[in-house]
């Protein structure tokens, strides 16, 4: 067995009827104006921990056994990983308007690519 390595990236942020999927796993996560990345990376182990991933993968089937187990630990291993991409960054998503509680909620999409 080969030890599989994955990459999580961001993919988008939109509100979710604009989003036109993706082939390769994907979640899925709401996110505000000002999040921390501590919290980025707790959304997306709850999303991965409840098996809310999409994407064409058969190893992110709930019947996928072994793979499926060496294939979920990879992507949290890669959900771990996450850096900003500016040095010492503190908040994200900071081009969104504050929501106010009527709002529709804003997605953004993180895709997982084995490298």
């Amino acid at each position: 067995m080969s030890r599989i390595i994955l990459d999580c990236s961001h993919c988008d942020t939109c509100l979710p009827d604009y989003w036109s999927g993706h082939h390769l796993p994907h979640v899925q996560i709401p996110v505000y104006r000002g999040m921390k990345l501590s919290d980025i990376k707790r959304e997306l182990r709850n999303e991965l921990n409840q098996g809310a991933i999409g994407g064409n993968d058969p190893r992110t089937s709930d019947d996928s056994g072994k793979d499926g187990e060496r294939w979920y630990n990879a992507a949290l291993a890669a959900v771990n990983k996450i850096k900003p991409n500016v040095k010492n960054q503190r908040r994200f998503f900071m081009e969104l308007e504050k929501q106010t509680y009527d709002d529709e909620g804003v997605y953004a999409f993180f895709v997982f690519v084995e490298l």
